[in-house]
Protein backbone atom coordinates (compact mmCIF):
# COMPACT_ATOMS: atom_id res chain seq x y z
CA UNK A 1 0.00 0.00 0.00
CA UNK A 2 1.15 3.50 -1.30
CA UNK A 3 2.78 5.83 1.55
CA UNK A 4 0.17 9.20 1.75
CA UNK A 5 3.77 11.33 2.39
CA UNK A 6 6.83 11.65 0.43
CA UNK A 7 9.95 13.41 1.32
CA UNK A 8 12.71 14.04 -1.72
CA UNK A 9 16.33 13.97 0.24
CA UNK A 10 17.97 16.62 -1.69
CA UNK A 11 19.91 17.23 0.89
CA UNK A 12 20.88 14.04 2.34
CA UNK A 13 19.45 14.11 5.66
CA UNK A 14 21.37 12.21 7.97
CA UNK A 15 18.65 10.58 10.55
CA UNK A 16 15.51 8.06 9.64
CA UNK A 17 11.94 9.67 9.31
CA UNK A 18 8.75 8.11 10.42
CA UNK A 19 7.63 5.00 8.71
CA UNK A 20 4.43 6.86 7.32
CA UNK A 21 6.26 8.75 5.17
CA UNK A 22 8.23 7.70 2.06
CA UNK A 23 11.79 8.76 1.44
CA UNK A 24 13.21 9.00 -2.11
CA UNK A 25 16.17 9.95 -3.71
CA UNK A 26 14.70 11.26 -7.01
CA UNK A 27 12.00 12.93 -8.77
CA UNK A 28 9.15 10.89 -8.58
CA UNK A 29 5.17 10.44 -9.41
CA UNK A 30 2.78 9.13 -7.69
CA UNK A 31 -0.40 9.63 -5.64
CA UNK A 32 1.19 10.82 -2.54
CA UNK A 33 -1.03 13.35 -0.64
CA UNK A 34 2.07 15.40 0.77
CA UNK A 35 5.30 16.01 -0.23
CA UNK A 36 8.69 18.40 0.34
CA UNK A 37 9.20 19.32 -2.91
CA UNK A 38 7.80 20.24 -6.24
CA UNK A 39 9.66 17.15 -8.08
CA UNK A 40 8.35 14.60 -5.97
CA UNK A 41 4.84 14.82 -7.18
CA UNK A 42 1.67 14.79 -4.54
CA UNK A 43 -1.81 16.60 -4.47
CA UNK A 44 -0.29 18.91 -1.65
CA UNK A 45 3.24 20.31 -1.90
CA UNK A 46 4.39 21.76 1.48
CA UNK A 47 7.93 24.07 1.15
CA UNK A 48 7.89 24.44 4.87
CA UNK A 49 9.18 21.02 5.65
CA UNK A 50 12.50 21.88 3.91
CA UNK A 51 12.46 25.21 5.46
CA UNK A 52 12.21 23.99 9.00
CA UNK A 53 14.89 21.15 8.37
CA UNK A 54 17.22 23.86 6.76
CA UNK A 55 16.44 26.17 9.72
CA UNK A 56 15.42 24.79 12.79
CA UNK A 57 17.67 24.39 15.92
CA UNK A 58 15.45 21.29 17.09
CA UNK A 59 17.13 17.94 18.05
CA UNK A 60 17.57 15.05 16.04
CA UNK A 61 14.46 13.29 17.65
CA UNK A 62 12.56 16.34 17.97
CA UNK A 63 13.06 16.98 14.05
CA UNK A 64 11.60 13.65 13.28
CA UNK A 65 8.88 13.87 15.14
CA UNK A 66 8.02 17.61 13.98
CA UNK A 67 8.64 16.53 10.25
CA UNK A 68 5.58 14.22 10.89
CA UNK A 69 3.56 16.98 12.27
CA UNK A 70 4.24 18.78 9.45
CA UNK A 71 2.94 16.32 6.73
CA UNK A 72 -0.20 15.58 9.28
CA UNK A 73 -1.16 19.49 9.41
CA UNK A 74 -1.46 20.09 5.58
CA UNK A 75 -3.49 16.56 5.61
CA UNK A 76 -5.49 17.31 8.02
CA UNK A 77 -6.55 20.59 6.11
CA UNK A 78 -7.68 18.57 3.31
CA UNK A 79 -9.03 15.73 4.85
CA UNK A 80 -11.45 18.99 6.64
CA UNK A 81 -11.39 20.87 3.54
CA UNK A 82 -15.26 21.97 3.01
CA UNK A 83 -14.34 23.40 -0.91
CA UNK A 84 -15.75 22.47 -4.00
CA UNK A 85 -14.45 22.62 -7.69
CA UNK A 86 -15.84 24.34 -10.58
CA UNK A 87 -15.02 25.63 -14.10
CA UNK A 88 -15.65 28.24 -16.54
CA UNK A 89 -14.80 28.35 -20.17
CA UNK A 90 -12.70 31.36 -20.86
CA UNK A 91 -12.54 31.97 -24.66
CA UNK A 92 -9.67 33.85 -26.76
CA UNK A 93 -10.94 37.08 -26.76
CA UNK A 94 -8.54 39.29 -25.19
CA UNK A 95 -8.45 43.17 -24.47
CA UNK A 96 -5.63 44.88 -23.78
CA UNK A 97 -5.76 48.58 -22.44
CA UNK A 98 -2.88 51.22 -23.12
CA UNK A 99 -1.69 54.29 -24.35
CA UNK A 100 1.42 52.65 -25.75
CA UNK A 101 1.32 52.08 -29.22
CA UNK A 102 4.84 50.18 -29.50
CA UNK A 103 2.13 47.30 -27.88
CA UNK A 104 1.71 46.38 -31.56
CA UNK A 105 4.21 43.77 -31.20
CA UNK A 106 2.51 42.20 -28.00
CA UNK A 107 -0.87 41.89 -29.82
CA UNK A 108 0.87 40.29 -32.98
CA UNK A 109 2.52 37.84 -30.46
CA UNK A 110 -1.11 37.18 -29.29
CA UNK A 111 -2.50 36.62 -32.53
CA UNK A 112 0.10 33.95 -33.35
CA UNK A 113 -1.10 32.22 -30.29
CA UNK A 114 -4.88 32.24 -31.76
CA UNK A 115 -6.29 35.08 -29.21
CA UNK A 116 -8.53 37.52 -30.53
CA UNK A 117 -7.11 40.85 -29.50
CA UNK A 118 -8.59 44.27 -29.13
CA UNK A 119 -6.62 47.41 -27.91
CA UNK A 120 -8.42 50.09 -26.39
CA UNK A 121 -7.20 53.45 -24.69
CA UNK A 122 -8.13 53.74 -20.90
CA UNK A 123 -9.69 56.80 -21.28
CA UNK A 124 -12.43 55.43 -23.33
CA UNK A 125 -13.22 53.22 -20.34
CA UNK A 126 -16.77 53.58 -18.18
CA UNK A 127 -16.74 50.27 -15.97
CA UNK A 128 -15.95 46.61 -16.08
CA UNK A 129 -18.64 43.55 -15.06
CA UNK A 130 -18.84 40.32 -15.16
CA UNK A 131 -15.97 37.63 -14.23
CA UNK A 132 -12.90 35.59 -15.88
CA UNK A 133 -14.56 34.22 -19.59
CA UNK A 134 -17.64 36.68 -19.52
CA UNK A 135 -16.11 40.17 -19.14
CA UNK A 136 -18.47 43.08 -20.08
CA UNK A 137 -16.78 46.41 -20.81
CA UNK A 138 -18.91 49.80 -21.05
CA UNK A 139 -16.99 52.33 -22.95
CA UNK A 140 -17.67 55.80 -24.55
CA UNK A 141 -16.55 56.81 -28.41
CA UNK A 142 -17.78 59.91 -29.72
CA UNK A 143 -20.29 60.43 -27.01
CA UNK A 144 -21.74 56.97 -27.65
CA UNK A 145 -21.86 54.34 -24.93
CA UNK A 146 -21.06 50.98 -26.33
CA UNK A 147 -20.99 47.90 -24.70
CA UNK A 148 -18.05 45.55 -25.28
CA UNK A 149 -16.87 41.42 -24.47
CA UNK A 150 -14.27 39.59 -23.88
CA UNK A 151 -12.72 36.37 -21.96
CA UNK A 152 -9.75 38.56 -19.96
CA UNK A 153 -8.33 41.96 -19.86
CA UNK A 154 -4.57 43.09 -19.57
CA UNK A 155 -4.57 46.64 -18.59
CA UNK A 156 -1.22 48.47 -17.26
CA UNK A 157 -1.77 50.57 -13.98
CA UNK A 158 -5.75 49.43 -13.71
CA UNK A 159 -8.10 51.39 -12.07
CA UNK A 160 -9.41 49.75 -8.62
CA UNK A 161 -13.13 49.25 -9.96
CA UNK A 162 -11.63 46.72 -12.95
CA UNK A 163 -8.97 44.92 -10.25
CA UNK A 164 -12.00 43.52 -8.53
CA UNK A 165 -13.03 41.64 -11.55
CA UNK A 166 -11.75 37.68 -11.84
CA UNK A 167 -10.06 37.88 -15.18
CA UNK A 168 -8.29 41.47 -15.06
CA UNK A 169 -4.16 41.18 -14.98
CA UNK A 170 -2.19 44.80 -14.42
CA UNK A 171 1.32 43.95 -15.88
CA UNK A 172 2.35 46.80 -13.60
CA UNK A 173 1.88 44.33 -10.79
CA UNK A 174 2.37 40.96 -12.17
CA UNK A 175 5.18 41.63 -14.89
CA UNK A 176 4.37 41.53 -18.60
CA UNK A 177 5.47 38.05 -18.67
CA UNK A 178 3.17 36.86 -15.24
CA UNK A 179 0.62 38.35 -16.80
CA UNK A 180 0.77 36.70 -20.35
CA UNK A 181 1.16 33.73 -18.24
CA UNK A 182 -1.68 33.77 -16.54
CA UNK A 183 -3.99 34.67 -19.98
CA UNK A 184 -2.37 31.60 -21.20
CA UNK A 185 -3.26 29.44 -17.94
CA UNK A 186 -6.51 30.33 -18.23
CA UNK A 187 -7.25 29.84 -22.09
CA UNK A 188 -9.87 27.06 -22.38
CA UNK A 189 -11.43 26.24 -19.08
CA UNK A 190 -10.80 27.87 -15.61
CA UNK A 191 -10.58 25.72 -12.52
CA UNK A 192 -11.51 27.59 -8.85
CA UNK A 193 -13.08 26.47 -5.66
CA UNK A 194 -15.06 28.18 -3.18
CA UNK A 195 -13.19 29.29 -0.15
CA UNK A 196 -16.16 30.75 1.97
CA UNK A 197 -18.74 28.74 3.62
CA UNK A 198 -21.93 30.77 4.41
CA UNK A 199 -24.52 30.31 7.30
CA UNK A 200 -27.42 32.14 6.84
CA UNK A 201 -29.05 31.70 10.24
CA UNK A 202 -26.83 33.45 11.98
CA UNK A 203 -25.43 36.27 9.87
CA UNK A 204 -26.37 39.89 11.18
CA UNK A 205 -27.13 41.27 7.78
CA UNK A 206 -29.13 38.14 6.28
CA UNK A 207 -33.02 39.44 6.03
CA UNK A 208 -32.63 42.29 8.79
CA UNK A 209 -34.98 44.93 8.55
CA UNK A 210 -32.08 47.31 8.74
CA UNK A 211 -28.65 47.06 8.21
CA UNK A 212 -26.75 46.43 11.22
CA UNK A 213 -23.45 44.44 9.34
CA UNK A 214 -22.07 43.93 6.15
CA UNK A 215 -18.73 44.27 7.20
CA UNK A 216 -17.68 41.10 4.89
CA UNK A 217 -19.05 43.17 1.94
CA UNK A 218 -17.06 46.28 2.83
CA UNK A 219 -13.79 44.37 3.38
CA UNK A 220 -13.93 42.18 0.39
CA UNK A 221 -11.13 43.25 -2.30
CA UNK A 222 -13.04 41.96 -5.37
CA UNK A 223 -16.60 41.81 -5.95
CA UNK A 224 -17.18 38.56 -4.63
CA UNK A 225 -19.43 39.04 -1.54
CA UNK A 226 -22.25 41.70 -2.37
CA UNK A 227 -25.40 43.19 -0.68
CA UNK A 228 -28.47 42.94 -1.73
CA UNK A 229 -30.01 45.69 -0.29
CA UNK A 230 -33.82 45.36 -0.93
CA UNK A 231 -34.18 41.68 0.56
CA UNK A 232 -31.07 41.92 3.38
CA UNK A 233 -29.47 38.47 1.37
CA UNK A 234 -25.74 38.84 0.11
CA UNK A 235 -24.60 37.45 -2.88
CA UNK A 236 -21.42 35.60 -3.73
CA UNK A 237 -19.20 35.05 -6.59
CA UNK A 238 -17.00 32.57 -5.74
CA UNK A 239 -15.08 32.96 -9.30
CA UNK A 240 -14.10 36.57 -8.22
CA UNK A 241 -12.40 35.96 -4.79
CA UNK A 242 -9.56 35.86 -4.27
CA UNK A 243 -9.43 33.40 -1.00
CA UNK A 244 -7.95 36.20 1.51
CA UNK A 245 -10.54 35.21 3.73
CA UNK A 246 -10.72 39.04 4.86
CA UNK A 247 -14.56 38.41 5.40
CA UNK A 248 -13.74 35.56 7.71
CA UNK A 249 -12.12 37.61 10.19
CA UNK A 250 -14.63 40.80 10.25
CA UNK A 251 -17.96 38.31 10.56
CA UNK A 252 -18.99 38.71 14.41
CA UNK A 253 -21.17 35.66 14.58
CA UNK A 254 -19.43 32.93 12.25
CA UNK A 255 -21.61 33.25 9.87
CA UNK A 256 -18.53 32.88 7.46
CA UNK A 257 -15.73 30.29 7.64
CA UNK A 258 -13.08 29.15 5.49
CA UNK A 259 -13.61 25.99 3.51
CA UNK A 260 -9.94 25.08 3.12
CA UNK A 261 -9.37 25.34 6.92
CA UNK A 262 -12.45 25.27 8.52
CA UNK A 263 -12.68 26.22 12.53
CA UNK A 264 -13.28 22.47 13.43
CA UNK A 265 -9.81 21.75 11.63
CA UNK A 266 -7.83 24.34 12.85
CA UNK A 267 -8.82 23.02 16.34
CA UNK A 268 -7.51 20.09 15.48
CA UNK A 269 -4.38 21.46 13.58
CA UNK A 270 -3.38 23.63 17.17
CA UNK A 271 -3.34 19.95 18.67
CA UNK A 272 0.18 19.88 17.25
CA UNK A 273 1.24 23.17 18.87
CA UNK A 274 1.66 21.96 22.04
CA UNK A 275 4.72 23.14 23.71
CA UNK A 276 5.75 25.01 20.33
CA UNK A 277 5.74 28.13 18.99
CA UNK A 278 3.61 28.78 15.88
CA UNK A 279 5.61 30.88 13.12
CA UNK A 280 2.35 31.33 11.16
CA UNK A 281 3.33 32.62 7.30
CA UNK A 282 1.08 33.11 4.44
CA UNK A 283 2.17 30.98 1.35
CA UNK A 284 2.14 34.29 -0.68
CA UNK A 285 5.41 34.87 1.66
CA UNK A 286 8.72 33.95 -0.15
CA UNK A 287 10.50 31.74 2.60
CA UNK A 288 13.35 31.94 1.01
CA UNK A 289 13.70 35.73 2.11
CA UNK A 290 13.78 34.15 5.96
CA UNK A 291 17.26 33.43 6.15
CA UNK A 292 18.18 32.87 10.22
CA UNK A 293 17.82 30.12 12.24
CA UNK A 294 14.95 28.66 13.48
CA UNK A 295 14.36 29.13 17.45
CA UNK A 296 14.19 25.80 19.20
CA UNK A 297 10.53 24.52 19.35
CA UNK A 298 9.14 27.17 16.60
CA UNK A 299 7.26 25.50 14.15
CA UNK A 300 5.80 27.20 10.83
CA UNK A 301 2.44 26.74 9.91
CA UNK A 302 1.77 27.62 6.37
CA UNK A 303 -1.64 29.10 5.74
CA UNK A 304 -3.69 29.74 2.46
CA UNK A 305 -5.66 33.12 3.06
CA UNK A 306 -3.83 35.86 4.64
CA UNK A 307 -6.57 37.18 6.49
CA UNK A 308 -9.07 34.89 7.76
CA UNK A 309 -7.44 34.13 11.36
CA UNK A 310 -10.11 35.30 14.05
CA UNK A 311 -9.79 35.93 17.72
CA UNK A 312 -10.97 32.39 18.31
CA UNK A 313 -8.31 30.72 15.82
CA UNK A 314 -5.57 32.56 17.76
CA UNK A 315 -6.63 32.03 21.39
CA UNK A 316 -6.98 28.38 20.77
CA UNK A 317 -3.05 28.55 19.34
CA UNK A 318 -1.87 30.55 22.47
CA UNK A 319 -3.99 28.33 25.33
CA UNK A 320 -3.05 25.16 23.28
CA UNK A 321 0.70 25.47 22.88
CA UNK A 322 1.25 28.42 26.20
CA UNK A 323 3.76 30.39 23.66
CA UNK A 324 3.23 33.53 21.60
CA UNK A 325 2.35 33.26 18.10
CA UNK A 326 4.94 34.66 15.72
CA UNK A 327 3.17 36.08 12.26
CA UNK A 328 5.38 36.50 9.27
CA UNK A 329 3.78 38.56 6.55
CA UNK A 330 3.76 41.79 4.88
CA UNK A 331 -0.06 42.35 5.61
CA UNK A 332 -2.29 41.97 8.14
CA UNK A 333 -6.14 42.19 7.39
CA UNK A 334 -8.66 44.96 9.18
CA UNK A 335 -10.22 42.05 11.10
CA UNK A 336 -7.23 40.21 12.02
CA UNK A 337 -5.09 43.41 13.19
CA UNK A 338 -7.89 44.23 15.25
CA UNK A 339 -7.78 40.86 16.89
CA UNK A 340 -4.24 40.64 17.36
CA UNK A 341 -3.93 44.35 19.26
CA UNK A 342 -7.17 43.26 21.40
CA UNK A 343 -5.67 39.78 22.66
CA UNK A 344 -2.44 41.43 23.05
CA UNK A 345 -4.11 44.03 25.78
CA UNK A 346 -5.69 40.95 27.56
CA UNK A 347 -2.65 38.86 27.38
CA UNK A 348 -0.46 42.19 29.04
CA UNK A 349 -3.29 42.67 31.35
CA UNK A 350 -3.36 38.91 32.24
CA UNK A 351 0.73 37.70 32.07
CA UNK A 352 1.95 41.15 31.62
CA UNK A 353 3.53 39.48 28.25
CA UNK A 354 2.89 40.06 24.96
CA UNK A 355 0.82 37.53 23.20
CA UNK A 356 0.96 37.55 19.12
CA UNK A 357 4.03 39.19 17.62
CA UNK A 358 3.87 40.43 13.38
CA UNK A 359 7.47 40.90 11.50
CA UNK A 360 7.97 40.79 8.00
CA UNK A 361 11.62 40.16 7.79
CA UNK A 362 14.43 38.15 9.21
CA UNK A 363 16.12 41.05 11.42
CA UNK A 364 12.45 41.26 13.09
CA UNK A 365 11.77 37.99 13.49
CA UNK A 366 15.62 37.35 15.28
CA UNK A 367 14.69 40.30 17.97
CA UNK A 368 11.21 38.23 18.52
CA UNK A 369 13.15 35.05 19.00
CA UNK A 370 15.49 36.87 21.21
CA UNK A 371 12.75 38.66 23.84
CA UNK A 372 9.60 36.40 23.43
CA UNK A 373 8.29 34.66 26.76
CA UNK A 374 6.64 31.49 27.13
CA UNK A 375 3.32 31.84 29.22
CA UNK A 376 2.04 28.03 29.99
CA UNK A 377 -0.33 29.09 32.74
CA UNK A 378 -2.54 30.52 29.49
CA UNK A 379 -2.81 26.69 28.65
CA UNK A 380 -6.46 25.36 28.14
CA UNK A 381 -8.10 23.05 26.05
CA UNK A 382 -12.17 22.54 25.10
CA UNK A 383 -13.96 20.74 22.47
CA UNK A 384 -14.58 23.25 20.16
CA UNK A 385 -17.02 21.04 17.71
CA UNK A 386 -20.40 22.29 17.27
CA UNK A 387 -19.43 25.73 19.17
CA UNK A 388 -20.22 29.12 17.12
CA UNK A 389 -17.26 31.39 16.64
CA UNK A 390 -17.98 33.53 20.33
CA UNK A 391 -18.80 30.85 22.09
CA UNK A 392 -15.37 29.58 21.51
CA UNK A 393 -13.52 32.80 22.38
CA UNK A 394 -16.30 33.28 25.34
CA UNK A 395 -15.48 29.79 26.83
CA UNK A 396 -11.65 30.37 26.48
CA UNK A 397 -11.42 33.91 27.36
CA UNK A 398 -13.76 33.13 30.69
CA UNK A 399 -10.92 30.40 31.34
CA UNK A 400 -8.14 33.21 31.13
CA UNK A 401 -9.83 35.76 33.25
CA UNK A 402 -10.44 33.10 35.85
CA UNK A 403 -12.65 34.94 38.36
CA UNK A 404 -10.40 38.38 38.12
CA UNK A 405 -11.55 42.03 37.39
CA UNK A 406 -8.85 42.55 34.36
CA UNK A 407 -11.24 45.69 33.57
CA UNK A 408 -12.19 47.09 30.60
CA UNK A 409 -10.00 46.46 26.49
CA UNK A 410 -11.58 48.39 23.93
CA UNK A 411 -12.69 46.58 20.68
CA UNK A 412 -11.69 47.77 17.40
CA UNK A 413 -13.44 49.15 13.57
CA UNK A 414 -13.59 45.92 12.94
CA UNK A 415 -14.15 43.64 15.48
CA UNK A 416 -16.86 44.57 17.97
CA UNK A 417 -18.10 43.18 21.32
CA UNK A 418 -20.26 45.15 24.12
CA UNK A 419 -23.04 44.80 26.16
CA UNK A 420 -26.52 45.84 26.67
CA UNK A 421 -28.59 47.85 29.39
CA UNK A 422 -32.30 47.44 29.85
CA UNK A 423 -34.30 49.32 32.05
CA UNK A 424 -36.66 46.83 33.99
CA UNK A 425 -39.11 49.19 34.73
CA UNK A 426 -39.94 49.36 30.98
CA UNK A 427 -39.45 45.83 29.89
CA UNK A 428 -42.84 43.94 29.88
CA UNK A 429 -41.48 40.84 28.61
CA UNK A 430 -43.04 40.79 24.96
CA UNK A 431 -39.16 38.86 24.19
CA UNK A 432 -38.94 40.86 20.47
CA UNK A 433 -35.12 40.98 21.71
CA UNK A 434 -35.18 37.21 22.28
CA UNK A 435 -36.53 36.57 18.71
CA UNK A 436 -34.06 39.32 16.96
CA UNK A 437 -30.92 37.40 18.40
CA UNK A 438 -29.96 34.72 16.54
CA UNK A 439 -26.50 33.91 18.28
CA UNK A 440 -28.03 33.07 21.46
CA UNK A 441 -26.94 36.04 23.77
CA UNK A 442 -30.76 37.09 24.59
CA UNK A 443 -32.83 33.83 25.85
CA UNK A 444 -36.18 33.37 27.61
CA UNK A 445 -36.37 31.66 30.81
CA UNK A 446 -40.56 30.20 31.72
CA UNK A 447 -38.82 28.68 34.24
CA UNK A 448 -38.89 32.39 36.23
CA UNK A 449 -40.45 34.34 33.83
CA UNK A 450 -37.07 36.11 33.18
CA UNK A 451 -34.80 37.44 29.78
CA UNK A 452 -31.41 37.14 30.34
CA UNK A 453 -28.19 38.02 28.57
CA UNK A 454 -24.69 36.38 27.78
CA UNK A 455 -22.56 39.69 26.76
CA UNK A 456 -19.56 37.10 25.86
CA UNK A 457 -21.48 36.08 22.65
CA UNK A 458 -22.99 39.21 21.84
CA UNK A 459 -21.92 40.27 18.53
CA UNK A 460 -22.33 43.75 19.25
CA UNK A 461 -25.04 44.34 16.04
CA UNK A 462 -27.57 45.99 17.93
CA UNK A 463 -30.44 44.64 16.31
CA UNK A 464 -32.09 43.91 19.79
CA UNK A 465 -32.43 48.05 20.58
CA UNK A 466 -33.74 48.52 17.21
CA UNK A 467 -36.18 45.95 17.76
CA UNK A 468 -37.22 46.63 20.83
CA UNK A 469 -40.68 48.39 20.92
CA UNK A 470 -40.57 50.39 24.76
CA UNK A 471 -39.27 53.83 24.18
CA UNK A 472 -35.61 54.17 26.15
CA UNK A 473 -36.22 50.41 27.50
CA UNK A 474 -32.77 48.49 26.14
CA UNK A 475 -29.61 50.20 24.93
CA UNK A 476 -26.68 49.07 23.66
CA UNK A 477 -22.88 49.69 25.01
CA UNK A 478 -20.50 49.35 21.64
CA UNK A 479 -17.14 48.58 21.39
CA UNK A 480 -15.86 46.85 24.40
CA UNK A 481 -15.29 43.97 26.64
CA UNK A 482 -15.83 44.12 30.77
CA UNK A 483 -12.77 41.28 31.86
CA UNK A 484 -14.73 39.81 34.73
CA UNK A 485 -16.60 36.92 35.63
CA UNK A 486 -20.69 38.20 35.04
CA UNK A 487 -19.35 39.11 31.69
CA UNK A 488 -19.34 35.91 30.65
CA UNK A 489 -22.42 34.32 32.50
CA UNK A 490 -25.78 34.96 31.97
CA UNK A 491 -27.91 37.68 33.69
CA UNK A 492 -31.10 38.43 34.58
CA UNK A 493 -31.79 41.69 32.56
CA UNK A 494 -35.55 41.68 33.36
CA UNK A 495 -38.25 39.40 35.34
CA UNK A 496 -41.82 39.80 36.28
CA UNK A 497 -44.96 37.51 37.25
CA UNK A 498 -47.65 35.78 35.01
CA UNK A 499 -50.74 37.48 35.01
CA UNK A 500 -54.18 35.05 34.90
CA UNK A 501 -57.62 35.87 33.26
CA UNK A 502 -60.12 36.98 35.82
CA UNK A 503 -62.20 34.80 33.68
CA UNK A 504 -60.68 31.54 33.53
CA UNK A 505 -57.65 31.97 35.68
CA UNK A 506 -55.08 30.91 32.94
CA UNK A 507 -52.17 32.88 32.59
CA UNK A 508 -51.41 34.53 29.28
CA UNK A 509 -49.30 37.54 30.09
CA UNK A 510 -46.99 39.58 32.30
CA UNK A 511 -47.87 41.65 35.11
CA UNK A 512 -46.26 44.38 33.57
CA UNK A 513 -47.23 44.07 29.90
CA UNK A 514 -51.34 44.02 30.95
CA UNK A 515 -50.57 46.77 33.13
CA UNK A 516 -49.03 48.70 30.31
CA UNK A 517 -52.21 48.03 28.27
CA UNK A 518 -54.64 48.82 30.01
CA UNK A 519 -53.30 52.15 31.31
CA UNK A 520 -53.57 52.73 27.89
CA UNK A 521 -57.14 51.75 26.89
CA UNK A 522 -59.05 52.75 30.05
CA UNK A 523 -59.57 56.15 28.89
CA UNK A 524 -60.46 54.86 25.43
CA UNK A 525 -62.83 52.91 27.52
CA UNK A 526 -64.85 55.47 29.59
CA UNK A 527 -66.89 53.94 32.24
CA UNK A 528 -67.84 50.60 29.94
CA UNK A 529 -67.25 48.17 32.33
CA UNK A 530 -67.52 44.99 30.13
CA UNK A 531 -64.77 46.71 28.15
CA UNK A 532 -62.82 47.31 31.12
CA UNK A 533 -62.90 43.52 32.37
CA UNK A 534 -61.59 42.36 28.61
CA UNK A 535 -58.41 44.13 29.67
CA UNK A 536 -57.59 41.79 31.81
CA UNK A 537 -58.70 38.32 30.46
CA UNK A 538 -56.73 35.94 28.23
CA UNK A 539 -57.43 35.71 24.47
CA UNK A 540 -60.12 32.92 24.86
CA UNK A 541 -62.39 34.93 27.35
CA UNK A 542 -62.25 38.30 25.75
CA UNK A 543 -65.11 37.18 23.28
CA UNK A 544 -66.89 35.20 25.65
CA UNK A 545 -67.51 38.13 27.89
CA UNK A 546 -68.39 40.56 24.99
CA UNK A 547 -70.43 38.02 23.27
CA UNK A 548 -72.43 37.25 27.03
CA UNK A 549 -72.19 41.14 28.06
CA UNK A 550 -74.61 41.35 24.14
CA UNK A 551 -76.44 38.76 25.20
CA UNK A 552 -77.61 39.79 28.75
CA UNK A 553 -78.36 43.28 27.25
CA UNK A 554 -80.66 41.62 24.74
CA UNK A 555 -82.46 39.53 27.18
CA UNK A 556 -83.17 42.73 29.04
CA UNK A 557 -84.56 44.05 26.13
CA UNK A 558 -86.84 41.50 25.58
CA UNK A 559 -88.22 41.65 29.23
CA UNK A 560 -88.82 45.01 28.71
Amino acid sequence: MQKEYVFYDTVGIDFPLDEAIELVKSPCHGDFLVSNDPEAEAIIYAPEINFYLQHSRDSIANKISTITKLYAIRALGFDFAQDMDYAQEVGNKVLIVTDDESLEALKAELRDEDFTVMLLSPSTILDVNGHIGSLHVTLKKEDELLELECDQIIWWNAPLFAMKQSGVYDPALLGLEGALKKLRDNKGEYHYKNFINYDPSICQYHERRTEICGKCAEVCPTVAILKEDETKHLAFSHIDCHGCGGCVSVCPSGALDYTQMPRIAFAHLSESFKGATALIIPNKMDLGLIDIPLREGVLPLMIEGEKYLHEAHLLNLLQTSGNPIIFYTDFISKGTGDVIRIINEIFEKKYHKKAIYVCEDSADLARIFESMESFPECMYGINEDGLRKREIFSARLSHLVDGEDLGVVKTGEHVHYGDIIIDESKCTLCLSCVGACNVRALTAHPEDNSLRFNASICTNCGYCEVTCPEKDCLSVIKDEMRLKPSWFSQRIMAKDELFTCIECGTPFATVKAVEKIAAIMTPLFGNDAVKLRTLYCCAACKPKVMFQAHMDNENKGLNL
